[in-house]
């Protein structure tokens, strides 16, 4: 990305452009953040004024993509989630109307004649130790034979709280029983700023 910035006026639709001296914005997705494509001659300029008005830590600022629902596949999480647990659903990231793509039968068949059991929630925890990408969470209401979620994000907030992404079983979240490890501390769980379809 070359740069990001709040654009004042009306927010883009997901996937949806607009362009105009020489520089071009992308909304990736429902709730998602705008991206700016700059040519050379706005560049400077552009990025210059955004820096002058930006403030804030590298960490206040995973907080906040963590919050609105951004997230990054790490090697410790690789090929454990659906599209739909990650929610693309939902954020408008994955169409079923066009042509062959990746795993295309796999999720083509959880939309349309599964059951999505496991969701992607924001959370937070208080922990003695730093959850990392992959960790298990675990909740008394699970009967799957695996976890009942994993962590797909986190940072530090500072002491000793920990702002989270992970996919959940959508019965332990509305039991509002989950936990870190086996024996570890309680999430408060939250669904994305992007919500859900009215049904899952």
């Amino acid at each position: 990305d070359a740069a990001f910035a709040s654009r004042p006026g009306a927010a883009l639709s997901p996937l949806e452009v607009a362009a105009g001296d020489g520089i071009l914005t992308l909304q990736r997705g429902a709730g998602c953040r705008e991206h700016l494509l700059l040519d050379p001659a706005s560049r400077d300029a552009l990025t210059g004024s955004i820096a002058d008005r930006a403030s804030g830590s590298e960490a206040a600022w995973r907080a906040l993509m963590l919050r609105m629902g951004h997230f990054a596949i790490e090697a410790d999480s690789s090929e454990k989630f659906t599209p739909q647990a990650l929610n693309f659903d939902a954020a408008g990231l994955v169409s079923f109307n066009k042509g062959c793509y990746t795993g295309q039968e796999v999720v083509a068949r959880m939309q349309y004649l599964g059951k999505l059991k496991r969701r992607m929630y924001r959370a937070e925890v208080v922990s003695d130790r730093p959850p990392v990408a992959g960790d298990e969470l675990h909740s008394p209401v699970s009967t799957s034979e695996q976890a009942a979620g994993r962590v797909v994000n986190a940072c530090a907030l500072g002491g000793g709280r920990y702002e989270l992404l992970a996919v959940v079983e959508i019965a332990a979240f509305d039991s509002g029983q989950v936990q870190l490890g086996v024996d570890g501390p309680p999430l408060a769980l939250h669904e994305p700023p992007y919500g859900f379809p009215v049904t899952q």
